[in-house]
């Protein structure tokens, strides 16, 4: 990261490697490179100005959740914008609470979509949150024993393996339903905030198609003026 932020320095003329370049080079590792040639027309930045906006507002207010770092709507990597978090300190295990709350996140951008525009014109960029939220809730239910109804075992799929139990008919039914069930809780969690916190998603998507992107600070004083705002009413 420190080279990046040097070589940038560098191809810039600049003096010496500043903060400025240090926070670029640690943005492009958490969030990939800006593809600022790639630039969507005004509906996709909404759209994409709401999904972003649905994650942080969702991670903002559930507890458990990475603290945010930074939103944006400016293409990074394969996507159309990016909403980055920082843990405050090394996990060297993860709760089950963490787990729900990485997943409540994950479906903050799909909710929101279908809060703000419809069920009929949600999008497919929620393509990686729904596969990195079902790989978390596959792993619940078969491997990490967080599941009450399968209880306290592993499950496998090959039948030739020696770890864990292979899955019959009706077991892999269950399983798949349990895995069903985390996922739909944890998307009416997710909905369940962004409806509480209309006012706080409207303004964060207006900020960002305003100014593109906004750091943490940024969205914390978009979520106190509303919340000083809704007590005066």
């Amino acid at each position: 990261m420190v080279n990046q932020a040097a070589l940038r320095a560098a191809i810039d003329g600049a003096d010496s490697v500043s903060m400025k370049y240090l926070e670029s080079a640690r943005d492009k590792v958490l969030m990939g490179p800006e593809r600022r040639s790639r630039i969507p027309d005004d509906e996709a930045n909404l759209i994409t100005a709401y999904h972003e906006g649905g994650h942080a507002i969702v991670a903002y207010y559930t507890k458990d959740s990475h603290p945010l770092h930074k939103v944006t709507i400016i293409p990074r990597g394969p996507s159309l914008g990016h909403t980055a978090y920082i843990p405050e300190k090394e996990r060297y295990h993860v709760t089950k609470s963490q787990l729900l709350a990485m997943m409540d996140t994950m479906m903050g951008g799909r909710a929101a979509e279908e809060l703000v525009f419809g069920p009929e014109k949600i999008t497919s960029g929620a393509s990686s949150d729904l596969q990195q939220a079902t790989s978390i809730a596959t792993h619940m239910v078969k491997d990490w024993g967080m599941s009450e109804k399968i209880g306290l075992r592993t499950m496998v799929d090959n039948p030739k393996s020696f770890h864990g139990e292979t899955l019959g008919p009706s077991t892999s039914e269950m399983v798949d339903s349990e895995i069903r069930r985390i996922l739909s809780e944890s998307y009416d969690r997710a909905k369940h905030i962004l409806k509480s916190h209309a006012k706080e998603h409207r303004a964060l998507a207006e900020a960002l198609m305003k100014y593109e992107t906004l750091d943490a600070e940024d969205i914390k004083a978009i979520m106190a003026e509303k919340t000083t705002e809704k007590k005066k009413l």
